[in-house]
């Protein structure tokens, strides 16, 4: 018996993972309720992938997986939450249950101002504006209303705001996990102490080269890469579930700089190695193929994904190209995952600039169900990656394109076939309603 079974039967064999998950299923076995509007269920229906297999889903996810332990849960990855605890019967409440689509996560970005000059800032170009902690803490309160079981704090650079931990206490003690992405400019073990004070779980700091003079440019600052690695050393000894976040252009690739970043990663004791592909926004809203990925590039990095987390040690690899891929959760922008940026606009996810309202001017809750019933489904691949043509049509109207533009670029874009964990769950829930 490897270490990942044992980790699994162990895990299983405790009622406080398995209950609310069992619980759900019943309730979903009996009422066979669908988790989509039916204009939206019928047309998904045509491209469901025959031959889809609950325990064969479940074996081959977990198999690219590292399921480790994290002050007393278990942590899969850091787009779920861990387990057991509030956060995580919350997502599979919302996941299994027949109701209507909630967001496993949501990112805040809580302020636009940052004391670096990224060269890859997906807010860039963007209009900016400034809640106010009320303003906040309003939305943060409908994000539960609405069922996010993960809340993150971007930016700009979050750690430039000094109510953040207001805010973080604010997403915790509503049951939500609450995550901070990091260039890591401005942490220092006084800041980390009243982010772990607030409940703080996890927190991320963004480190994309492993030459330190070459990362300082592209930081637009002297010192970025030793305030990075301190950073992260100060979220580890803070007890944080520390990720170092990459993001994977094709030169990383190439030339393999993905292995450096991770013994480095290895080196200051971080749970996580995060690899983020380029998304073609932001300043590199006209990126070409010098730095976008290609499939070829992509499978790479799966493979790294997968044999790394194989052998069992951390720390664990978590790419979005693995995660979000079509085998697996597939692309969950405005379905399962929502963005506020600094002015309050509700758009599908962070490199997506389609605003679907304001938190400012209407409930989120309506906003929300604008938006998912405009994005449909979980699709299977990336929508900023297959639709930025549609997007960049219109700069005449500013960046995010109004809620009417939105929804007219959504309807162009149609929808897809299901993911195989939605075509899955959905698919059962369908036979089950069918056969009553």
């Amino acid at each position: 018996m490897n270490r990942q079974t044992f980790q699994i039967l162990r895990m299983l064999a405790s009622p406080r993972v398995t209950r609310t998950p069992l619980k759900v299923m019943r309730q979903l076995r009996r009422e066979g309720r669908p988790r989509l509007p039916e204009s939206v269920q019928k047309e998904v229906a045509r491209h469901r992938p025959p031959g889809l297999n609950t325990f064969q889903f479940v074996q081959r996810w977990l198999n690219g997986e590292l399921l480790s332990r994290h002050r007393g849960q278990w942590v899969l990855n850091s787009f779920l939450p861990p387990f057991p605890g509030p956060a995580y019967e919350r997502m599979f409440t919302n996941l299994l249950s027949g109701r209507r689509l909630s967001p496993v996560s949501a990112y805040c970005a809580v302020t636009a101002k940052c004391p670096y000059q990224c060269w890859h800032c997906s807010l860039h170009g963007r209009r900016q504006g400034h809640l106010t902690t009320e303003q906040w803490l309003a939305a943060i309160e409908q994000l539960h209303g609405i069922g996010a079981s993960v809340i993150g704090f971007t930016g700009g650079e979050p750690l430039c705001r000094e109510d953040l931990p207001e805010l973080v206490r604010a997403a915790t003690a509503g049951g939500a996990e609450a995550i901070v992405f990091t260039s890591g400019a401005l942490l220092d073990e006084k800041r980390a102490e009243r982010l772990r004070e607030a409940g703080l779980w996890g927190l991320a700091v963004s480190l994309d080269h492993p030459s330190e003079s070459r990362f300082d440019r592209m930081r637009g600052r002297p010192g970025a890469f030793q305030q990075a690695l301190r950073a992260l050393k100060i979220a580890r000894d803070s007890g944080f579930y520390t990720m170092l976040s990459t993001v994977a252009t094709r030169p990383v690739v190439e030339q393999c700089l993905y292995l450096q970043l991770y013994e480095i990663a290895a080196e200051v004791g971080a749970h996580e190695h995060r690899l983020i592909e380029p998304m073609p926004c932001g300043k590199l809203a006209g990126a070409d193929q010098a730095t976008l990925l290609t499939p070829e590039h992509i499978r790479e990095i799966r493979a790294f994904h997968i044999e790394t987390n194989r052998r069992g040690k951390l720390p664990k690899v978590c790419a979005f190209n693995q995660i979000e891929s079509p085998e697996v959760f597939g692309c969950g922008a405005g379905t399962q995952h929502l963005f506020i940026d600094s002015a309050g606009e509700v758009c599908p996810c962070d490199f997506t600039p389609l605003s679907f309202g304001n938190v400012t001017g209407e409930p989120l809750p309506r906003v929300w169900q604008r938006m998912n019933t405009a994005m449909g489904a979980p699709r299977r691949h990336c929508f900023i990656q297959c639709h930025r043509g549609k997007i960049n049509k219109h700069p005449e109207q500013g960046f995010p394109l109004p809620p009417e533009v939105s929804e007219k670029i959504c309807a162009e874009a149609g929808r897809e076939p299901l993911p195989d964990y939605f075509a899955l769950i959905m698919g059962a829930t369908t036979a089950k309603k069918n056969a009553a």
